[in-house]
């Protein structure tokens, strides 16, 4: 087989023998990689490009080639959104800062067009959200929606509360939502959860060709970061979702060449419904022509089906069973837990898997009692199930993730943006179930990596530096020191970890987060080698090129 691409002079981590020798070269061939070291001979001549890792990276550490990484939890339509909209993330010049960006772009648009901004986290202000009548007059009869940072609460205007009809009187709160009231009972303008849903509605649908924008500027980003496969968790419906026509959108961008890596969708819960066909085999939820967990390629498949539970941790949403640090709420689920566990098994009974996000140690074990109760009645399936972020974990509850192989999907950049506000809201009594780390790999559990972009910084570095202080914006550990992983334990769960967690081992499907003989050639070369350098240099190394299937995406 003449090959297409050999990548020498290289240290090669193939994420399948810790204890074996790196190998030097790689060969790749049918979008494969087929061949190392020894096996090249010959072959140099009559390749169709052969690459020295060590004049690429310039001679700046030494020369590294691992699987390519793998974002298990992203929203990525919406990062692509983002990067297209008003960013008030953690301005230096604090609440003014943001009032004046909104109102710059307020005054760009014409009258009644919608001021849309991304990134807000009252943790960035002293815990301060913005003023309702500030916002009024800088954006005057604009309707404004702008994201908290977490994606479970936004913030809006009066002209947003007017359109949705949340002025109205008689206007109650949504299941699994609230607009919040001052003391007076007037909107301050923070409205959380499904609440969300009835001012985006009025914005949504998102055209296909905005989606498809999104997601190329999105990918884009990606590949310079070395992520060459990612979990969109979330399309088609709630407040999560951007267009019921996401799938085709992902399906526009593949063929126009702007989709830069895999994607696996999870269509949010709300977008399944009763599929008619013989009495015999009609599933309970499904979508149109029977689609359902696993349907796809390589390039884009379905994946499990996302369910939302609790909140968050950040704005205090996330159900705990005790109540917050300095309050009486505990949080809320996102609908009876009756509701949410005749959803969880009518989907599993149809044949997804179960991608339940899962915060709060209530919400936690709702989770595991209902997908428990899911396999018990109708075995395991080829994708795993999953616990969406598992924010709280009990010891004693890692053993039954490990029996039914529900993987988890922790998210290390929250040490860092919201891990002090966390910490603060459980306080520390209740600090070692938070976001855990070594204690899922030592039980078994499937562990994989993942940002909840854009909730969170995404690049896949900085997660692995992340897993392995835990340290927060302020310096303080999350949970016991005993959690943080070491450098081979961060790289895995974003490479093998995050595959087996996505479905991407087995023989349904391509291999991936590995380089092993038959698996794809999905790769990053990086400046110096992630597994030898000290936690606080790894965001110091430079990723130089991206492969997605024998193709560089990035270089």
């Amino acid at each position: 087989m003449r090959l297409v691409t050999i990548i020498r002079n290289a240290r090669i981590h193939t994420m399948e023998d810790k204890d074996a020798p790196a190998p030097e070269a790689v060969g790749i061939a049918g979008g494969r990689i087929v061949a190392f070291d020894d096996e090249l001979e010959g072959s140099y001549a009559s390749a169709g490009e052969v690459v020295d890792a060590a004049e690429l990276t310039g001679g700046v550490g030494v020369p590294t080639v691992v699987p390519g990484f793998i974002d298990a939890h992203c929203h990525t339509t919406w990062f692509g959104l983002t990067l297209a909209s008003v960013d008030v993330e953690n301005c230096p010049g604090g609440l003014d800062e943001v009032y004046d960006r909104l109102k710059a772009a307020a005054e760009k648009l014409p009258d009644g067009e919608w001021v849309q901004a991304t990134g807000y986290s009252h943790h960035d202000y002293d815990g301060s959200y913005p003023d309702i009548a500030v916002l009024d007059q800088i954006t005057g009869d604009r309707p404004l929606f702008m994201r908290q940072v977490s994606g479970h609460s936004a913030i809006v205007n009066t002209a947003a509360l007017t359109a949705a009809g949340m002025l109205e009187p008689g206007y109650t709160d949504p299941p699994g939502g609230k607009v919040v009231r001052d003391t007076e009972g007037h909107p301050t303008g923070l409205v959380e959860e499904t609440a969300q849903t009835q001012v985006q509605d009025l914005i949504r649908p998102y055209s296909v060709e905005t989606v498809v924008h999104a997601l190329d500027l999105a990918t884009a980003y990606y590949a310079k970061e070395g992520i060459t496969s990612f979990g969109e968790a979330g399309i088609a419906a709630g407040w999560i979702g951007h267009s019921p026509l996401e799938v085709y959108a992902y399906q526009q961008a593949r063929q126009a060449g702007l989709l830069r890596a895999r994607a696996q969708l999870m269509p949010v819960i709300d977008a399944l419904h009763p599929i008619h066909g013989h009495a015999a085999d009609t599933p309970e939820l499904g979508l149109d022509l029977g689609m359902v967990t696993g349907f796809g390629d390589d390039e884009i498949r379905i994946g499990p089906v996302k369910i939302f539970m609790d909140g968050a941790l950040s704005g205090r949403t996330a159900a705990l069973h005790e109540p917050y640090v300095g309050q009486s709420d505990a949080g809320y689920l996102q609908d009876d837990p009756e509701v949410l566990r005749a959803q969880t098994l009518a989907a599993y009974r149809s044949g997804w898997s179960l991608a339940v996000h899962a915060i709060g140690d209530r919400a936690v074990d709702e989770a595991i009692h209902n997908i428990t109760a899911a396999v018990d009645e109708c075995g395991p399936r080829a994708f795993p199930n999953r616990i969406e972020h598992a924010g709280m974990i009990r010891t004693e509850q890692l053993p039954v993730l490990a029996e039914y192989g529900i993987a988890v999907t922790p998210q290390a950049a929250f040490f860092d943006n919201i891990g002090d506000g966390m910490l603060d809201a459980i306080g520390e009594e209740r600090a070692h179930l938070l976001y855990r780390g070594r204690s899922f790999l030592e039980a078994g559990v499937t562990l994989a990596g993942s940002s909840d972009r854009p909730c969170a910084e995404g690049n896949v570095l900085r997660g692995m530096q992340l897993f392995m202080t835990r340290l927060t914006r302020s310096g303080r550990m999350s949970g016991p020191s005993h959690e943080r992983l070491s450098a081979p334990e961060a790289l895995a769960a974003y490479t093998s970890g995050a595959a087996a967690a996505m479905g991407m081992t087995g023989t349904h499907a391509g291999r991936a987060g590995e380089l092993t003989r038959g698996a794809l050639a999905d790769l990053v070369i990086v400046t110096g080698d992630p597994l030898d350098s000290a936690a606080e240099a790894v965001t110091g190394l430079g990723v130089k090129a991206t492969m997605r299937g024998g193709q560089w995406t990035h270089r």
